[in-house]
């Protein structure tokens, strides 16, 4: 029996989970305005490599709407 594992270049652990304190250091932003800006104040110190992704679509949308807006 063998056991996949999500990975983004050895940066998720074995359940596909990533710290964002690892993602603060990679981006350079710290962790708690990753927290503010990114997952709205809420979320825990681990995530899913989908709710990552998820979580920058909607910032990224919502970035958007606002540019275009003004």
């Amino acid at each position: 029996m063998t056991t996949e594992t999500t990975t983004t270049n050895g940066l998720a652990d074995k359940n596909g989970k990533i710290s964002l304190e690892t993602l603060a250091k990679m981006t350079g932003f710290p962790v708690e305005m990753i927290k503010e800006e990114i997952f709205n104040g809420k979320g825990s110190e681990d995530i899913s490599l989908e709710e990552l992704r998820s979580a920058m679509l909607s910032y990224i949308d919502s970035t958007i709407l606002t540019q275009d807006e003004k």
